[in-house]
């Protein structure tokens, strides 16, 4: 294995803060908002921190062995006959040092380096409560230790392995500096990265602990099949432990979805036999709403006053709103703005789902009441699809509690030509 050339060390060190802040970022709102910053630092610390190498030169191991040595032939220069090597009995000496910390270190190229050639024969990484080693080996002629001169052999090994190994000294502290460097500031980046995503999702952190609600289909609902809904129970991280607040609550998408294709279809039904509605008022209206809300699911209320003012259609779950819908008779652009900000005024930041029902009796020219309520969507939300001609769904942005909201609108015709037919209804009154 060749050491400290593989990959340079502040590309390293960058990948390292790379995965911390992805880590960081994948936290969800919930989490983040809740989260202890002095545990995460301490955590993300322990995992993202890189150990230097730590040298246990005192426990190096040497084994000794016979090896065939190979010689450049210094002849081969004036004599091409000569062959360039020639083979003579040698010996090797290995060491093997024992050390802790993070092998990654020994592939990183430090800014200040060495130019040399560093390799290991072996190399072994620290697993659990062992630690890791590298081999190095050494090789010497018969003579060179059987020498007659003042230094015994043994110094002489030691020594020289001294003086080689003096460069992976200067190499491993080189790299050890840089993680030290990295490690000393790992936790203040941690924090910055924790607060920033705490930022980011500060406009959603009063949504963040809502729950969805069990809201109980009837089981005699006619034409939808009761789906079973149950609160959702969240996980907390094991590294550490999110200390979660009290639970809200929020109805599932999929039950936002069949509360507002079940008014869809109940006036749908009211526009087919628009002559049965169109003296209804706005409290009428809302009533035949009701009626059907109540043949599906439990807790459909009218009239329950919310924060300001009333609001036509609530679904409650333990005292908490689930769905709030408004119902209306067109008068105009001005009244549709007001009724939105009605709707807005009635629910809280925990009533993320609403829908508007709009009634058109007056108006002979309904294309023009959908133009006019389409230029306003495409105006004053942030997204929308179109569910129907008449009925789209719409992300609405309330600057009020800076957060965005589902917002349904459905505009249903039951304008009727008086001048057609005699209604006896109005004779009777």
């Amino acid at each position: 294995m060749n050491f400290f050339s593989t990959t340079e060390s502040r590309l390293y060190f960058s990948n390292q803060k790379s995965k911390m802040q992805s880590e960081i970022n994948s936290l969800d709102d919930n989490e983040i908002v809740n989260c202890n910053f002095e545990e995460w630092k301490e955590y993300l610390y322990s995992k993202y921190s890189v150990a230097p190498i730590t040298l246990f030169e005192e426990s190096t191991e040497k084994s000794f062995r016979e090896k065939t040595i190979k010689k450049y032939n210094s002849f081969h220069r004036f004599n091409r006959h000569e062959p360039e090597y020639y083979n003579i009995a040698g010996y090797c000496i290995t060491f093997k040092i024992y050390y802790n910390g993070n092998p990654d270190l020994f592939e990183l190229r430090p800014s200040s380096f060495i130019l040399d050639r560093f390799s290991s024969i072996e190399f072994q990484s620290p697993f659990n409560d062992k630690c890791g080693y590298f081999t190095l080996e050494r090789d010497y002629t018969k003579e060179e230790l059987l020498n007659d001169k003042s230094e015994s052999s043994p110094e002489m090994v030691q020594n020289q392995f001294e003086n080689y190994f003096k460069n992976y000294r200067e190499m491993i502290k080189n790299v050890n500096k840089e993680a030290e460097i990295f490690n000393s500031s790992l936790k203040d980046q941690a924090e910055q990265m924790l607060t920033k995503r705490k930022e980011k999702a500060s406009t959603f952190a009063l949504l963040s602990q809502k729950l969805e609600i069990p809201i109980n289909l009837s089981t005699n609902a006619p034409n939808i099949t009761p789906i079973p809904l149950v609160k959702i129970s969240r996980t907390p991280p094991k590294k550490p432990i999110t200390k979660h607040n009290s639970m809200e609550y929020l109805i599932k998408d999929i039950d936002y979805k069949n509360i507002n294709k079940i008014i869809t279809m109940s006036g749908t039904t009211m526009e087919k036999t628009a002559r049965t509605y169109y003296l209804n008022n706005e409290e009428e209206l809302r009533d035949h709403l009701l009626a059907t809300l109540n043949t599906h699911y439990e807790n459909a209320t009218g009239e329950t006053f919310r924060k300001i003012g009333k609001t036509d259609i609530l679904i409650e779950f333990e005292n908490k709103a689930a769905f709030i819908g408004e119902c209306k008779i067109w008068h105009g652009i001005t009244q549709f703005n007001e009724a939105i900000q009605q709707l807005c005024n009635y629910s809280t930041w925990r009533d993320g789902k609403v829908s508007l029902v709009v009634f058109n009796k007056k108006n002979k020219n309904f294309q023009g009441i959908l133009k006019v309520v389409k230029d306003w969507i495409d105006s004053s939300t942030k997204s929308y699809s179109m569910v129907l001609p008449n009925v789209w769904q719409c992300k609405f942005y309330r600057s009020d509690m800076q957060v965005e909201i589902d917002l349904n609108i459905a505009v249903f015709d039951l304008y009727v030509d008086e001048s057609q037919f005699k209604d006896i209804r109005k004779n009777n009154n």
